[in-house]
């Protein structure tokens, strides 16, 4: 049997994956193959390596030491540097750890969007530190706030787009039993860039594929978690959600939100370990 893990973005949000996947580190659950997209990139970094701990610093960095927001546009003319994200910050301590990371047995792909099909594309590093950086990059490009990012002749913006919940993609890749780890909380209305279509088609004109997934996102995320819904219900499936903390933006300031949003994630995962370990035995 082949057991999947999927990631899904969500900004601050993934403070709830990052207490999640401690629990697995400590615990030592792995899976046979992994896919993070947009933020749920970095957390899934850290997990292959085994950091625990080391994602909860992250999003618990302060803001005058952070990757994003006011004091990074004025210092790199960006509002969030990816390159700093992933780069300088990967040899913060606690370091990453690439020697287990790129020793491990897990599949690792994450979802970034070609800018010009508007299509998913599934990248893994290469076993090298500047593949694996470039690959978090463009999975967590977004529009505007950090702008495309470019692999070779190709750019990529936000995974979220095309693939924000990549469980056929799980299915593709053989996995019998898939873990999606979610950022949205039951009923809550997902972030919908289609209304700054107007401005994308003026600083993205060369980019129609990409504002063409923009304008399908919503319903395309809507029936990936339908689809989730009916194969959790066949035991394919096994998915963990946010209860509350409605109030937690995609880029929130506050260090205490962010912060009962990963106990939240410990104790989802603390409360339904027999349960996933069940899961996974098929």
């Amino acid at each position: 049997m082949k057991t999947g893990l999927i990631l899904e973005g969500g900004g601050l949000r993934g403070a709830f994956t990052a207490g999640v996947l401690d629990v697995y580190i400590k615990e030592g659950i792995e899976f046979d193959y992994a896919c993070g997209v947009s933020a749920g990139a970095g957390v899934l970094y850290n997990y292959v390596a085994k950091q625990e701990g080391r994602s909860k610093n992250a999003f618990l960095c302060p803001r005058e030491k952070s990757y994003y927001g006011f004091r990074e546009l004025c210092r790199s003319g960006k509002f969030m540097n990816l390159k700093k994200l992933y780069g300088e910050m990967a040899y913060d301590d606690p370091a990453f750890d690439f020697d287990t990371f790129f020793s491990s047995q897990t599949e690792v792909e994450v979802v970034a969007t070609n800018c010009v099909t508007g299509r998913p594309e599934y990248l893994k590093d290469e076993g090298t530190v500047e593949s694996l950086f470039d690959a978090g990059r463009a999975t967590g490009s977004l529009p505007f706030i950090s702008g495309p990012y470019q692999i070779g002749d190709k750019y990529y913006m936000d995974g979220s787009v095309s693939d924000p919940v990549p469980i056929q993609r799980a299915i593709e890749k053989g996995c019998d039993k898939i873990v999606v780890l979610s950022t949205k909380a039951d009923g809550m209305n997902p972030s919908n860039l289609k209304k700054y279509t107007p401005f994308m088609k003026i600083k993205y004109r060369r980019f129609k594929g990409f504002i063409d997934a923009v304008q399908v996102r919503i319903p395309l995320l809507l029936g990936q978690y339908e689809e989730m819904e009916r194969l959790e219900k066949e035991g394919l499936v096994m998915s963990y959600h946010p209860v509350g903390h409605w109030d937690v933006s995609h880029m929130e300031k506050d260090i205490e939100k962010i912060r009962a949003l990963y106990d939240e994630g410990v104790r989802e995962a603390n409360d339904r370990l027999d349960e996933l370990k069940t899961f996974l035995k098929g």
